[in-house]
């Protein structure tokens, strides 16, 4: 299997995150369309009580797997690396297995606890099966990473998101079109007797998240498919030299502190979920006086706080989520290098891959971010122009994560190195004090009636800004990554954002006078990002040495 460089590595899984984000938002923007708030409500429920459990498959597994391929592959042991491969198979399926029953069994409860509204339920039980597809795909995509190749994930990232679009689309509409021109075949297969809107609406979203669950399954039949045609160059290896059982524990001690890290991750929006539909409930029975607009457009209070949750989840954490997605990928092809120099001994070439992580994923996310927080409102419009009410309730949230974006990234960044220099557990200790402070944040702030959601963007920022920096001085202490010396180049890519935003903020409103919305915005976007390359190149950001970094 042909071995990958960093920054090519990097540009296949970017192109496909791309791809797939590109297919995320065909999927999300008709989605709200289709459902609204009250429905993104639902949706977004449905996701942030699923998502703690679906990202210990996601993230915990394939690192730890890339990570115990890669060091086998390091001392040219082909049979060690399909061996993690078949235990990890046995032992992360049976926990696949069993977690997507427990979400079932529970889904009830679940939504009762989280919300106080049973809405979600149809939702969380059609998602479920998508842990067990989630955890088989991800030991296929952590060996391929651990080999340095990342074909296999990118092409099924690219499948998954395809069949996102094509399912979920499709049995959303199918489902509230079912109810409204053939009512008795809904109710049939339902079992709900009433067509109001607020009844069918949750039926609606659980056919969309239906339509998620099947693309996990096509993207894991891709997978097996094309590693049945690579394992036949394989029969001739014996799975000697390791034993089964300490490839289990060794597989378990990587696995469990990435997989309880990417749960704390995962845990700010179950807490979104927790704390600021409780805190919108009580605003409407407190302080109605500051939901007077919405209940002018027709929602009435008790729908408010899933409409509000839904407006500020569909579409403002929507866009504030897809730097990260892309910036996320640096840090997951640099693992098997950095995982590599850590087995050698070899701290100096651990730095530069740390160094490599974190340069990446500022360069993308500083002007990304800035740029989110010069023109939110605007970039909204673009993409939901059908959903003024939306807008308007989540435009000033929108602003504050957009400060957040840079913060994320190189965390996560900083999080993939630290797990490959078999510091696993520093992630999930940073990530608890993290989710802390996004508690007590959003407890206090979202139950002040002139914040109420804009608050949970706040402590976001606050969150996460905190994590970054724990997380840098980790990276210093135990990756012998220089600190002190990246901080006069991260200030150089920060005010180089800071052209990017104040180029574009000023270039929309200059145009803004008469024109569309979209054209205007995209042309302000690329203004700030040709404004941001010439300061990058002109403040001496990239060197020889820096891309020589990138490419090794």
């Amino acid at each position: 299997m042909k071995k990958q460089g960093f920054l090519y590595g990097s540009a296949v899984l970017i192109v496909s995150a791309l791809i797939v984000k590109v297919m995320g938002a065909l999927f999300r923007i008709p989605l709200a369309n289709m459902l609204g708030g009250f429905g993104m409500g639902c949706f977004s429920a449905a996701y942030g009580i699923f998502m703690p459990v679906y990202a210990i498959s996601v993230t915990g597994l394939p690192a730890a797997v890339a990570r115990s391929v890669s060091a086998a592959a390091a001392r040219d042991r082909l049979s060690d690396t399909l061996a993690v491969r078949k235990t990890a198979l046995r032992l992360f399926g049976a926990v696949g297995l069993l977690a997507s029953l427990l979400i079932m069994l529970g889904a009830y409860p679940l939504c009762r606890f989280a919300s106080g509204d049973v809405s979600a339920v149809p939702a969380v039980i059609a998602i479920a099966p998508t842990v067990l597809a989630g955890c088989l795909v991800s030991v296929y995509r952590g060996y391929a990473e651990g080999m340095r190749n990342m074909y296999p994930t990118a092409v099924s990232q690219v499948i998954e998101g395809a069949g996102k679009v094509i399912f979920g689309l499709g049995l959303c509409g199918l489902t509230l079109w079912t109810a409204e021109n053939r009512p008795e075949l809904f109710t049939a297969v339902t079992g709900c007797a009433s067509l109001e809107r607020e009844a069918v609406i949750p039926y609606g979203a659980a056919a969309a998240v239906l339509g998620i669950t099947l693309s996990s399954f096509a993207g894991l039949i891709y997978i097996l498919i094309r590693d049945r045609g690579e394992s036949r160059s394989d029969d001739g290896e014996k799975f000697t030299g390791e034993d089964k059982k300490r490839i289990a524990r060794e597989l378990l001690a990587t696995a469990v502190p990435a997989a309880v890290g990417a749960l704390v991750i995962n845990l700010t929006s179950l807490i979104d979920l927790v704390t600021v539909m409780r805190s919108l409930k009580r605003l409407t029975e407190t302080s109605p006086h500051i939901f007077s607009g919405l209940l002018g457009s027709g929602i009435a209070y008790d729908e408010m706080p899933n409409f509000i949750y839904g407006s500020f989840t569909g579409l403002a954490v929507t866009v504030f989520n897809l730097v990260p997605s892309v910036t996320n990928m640096f840090g997951k092809s640099m693992l098997p290098a950095a995982a590599a120099a850590k087995a050698e001994g070899d701290m100096s070439r651990l730095g530069e891959c740390a160094r490599g992580a974190v340069l990446a994923a500022a360069l993308v996310s500083v002007p990304s971010g800035l740029g989110i927080f010069a023109v939110g409102e605007p970039i909204l419009r673009t993409l939901f122009g059908g959903r003024e009410l939306e807008i308007a309730v989540c435009a000033e949230s929108m602003k504050i994560l957009g400060l957040a974006v840079p913060f994320v990234c190189i965390s996560s960044a900083a999080f993939s190195v630290l797990q490959a220099a078999d510091r696993a557990d520093i992630p999930v200790k940073i990530m608890a004090v993290g989710a802390a402070v996004k508690l007590m944040g959003n407890v206090i702030l979202t139950a002040q009636p002139r914040l109420n959601v804009t608050g949970a963007a706040i402590s976001t920022l606050m969150c996460y800004i905190l994590i970054c920096i724990m997380s840098a001085v980790m990276l210093a202490r135990h990756c012998g990554f220089d600190l002190k010396g990246f901080s006069g180049t991260f200030l150089r890519i920060l005010i180089s954002g800071a052209v990017c935003a104040v180029t574009a903020f000023f270039t929309f409103n200059w145009l803004s006078v008469n024109g569309n919305n979209a054209v205007i915005t995209l042309v302000s976007c690329c203004a700030g990002g040709i404004f941001f390359i010439l300061a990058t190149y002109f403040s001496g950001i990239f060197t020889k040495s820096t891309l020589k970094m990138l490419i090794s």
